[in-house]
């Protein structure tokens, strides 16, 4: 099922795909298990990517320090993600 929802994205409403995440739905997401059932289901819930969500995940948990040499220490989105991590007691 999810691998065909990832094949088949184009099918799905991603009419969110681009637009600005709140605090609120990203603590919805890193509130869940990084399962790809739970990619799947925040996709189709937000109206976005499966990949965006698995990215969520990603920069959630890979440390900041590690983002440095990637070019995304400063990205306003990669600190807004660390911010809701922080608050809802992840490490990364």
């Amino acid at each position: 099922m999810i691998d065909y929802q990832k094949d088949h994205e184009d099918q799905y409403d991603v009419s969110n795909k681009g637009k600005p995440w709140t605090d609120e739905q990203l603590k919805i997401i890193l509130s869940d298990a990084p399962t790809k059932e739970n990619c799947a289901k925040y996709a189709v819930l937000f109206k976005r990517g499966y990949g965006s969500i698995e990215q969520i995940y990603r920069w959630a948990a890979t440390p900041i320090n590690s983002l440095e040499g990637k070019g995304r220490s400063n990205d306003s989105f990669v600190l807004q993600i660390k911010k809701v991590a922080r608050q809802i007691g992840l490490r990364g």
